[in-house]
């Protein structure tokens, strides 16, 4: 069963700012994610944080019980963590 998913605002906000076709790739990368199909880098970064690396873009997210809440996406630089 595919995971349940929440975009908060900064997460939107952020990821309508990038190319059409970067937000195209991810929203295909997070479908899979989602229904758990392929490999993932993900770490744990703090108690409740999480993230998950997908080329050169990095999606934060946490969990709230069955439910995966995305917090922000941000391209890969030397100031993204």
């Amino acid at each position: 069963m595919p995971l349940k998913a929440e975009f908060r605002p900064r997460f939107k906000k952020n990821l309508k700012a990038f190319p059409v076709n970067d937000q195209a790739n991810i929203n295909e990368a997070l479908n899979n994610f989602l229904r758990k199909n392929g490999k993932f880098d993900v770490i744990r970064l703090d108690a409740n944080l999480w993230r998950l690396k997908m080329g050169d873009w990095r999606i934060f997210f946490e969990f709230n019980g069955d439910i995966i809440v995305f917090l922000n996406v941000e391209r890969r630089t030397s100031k993204t963590y």
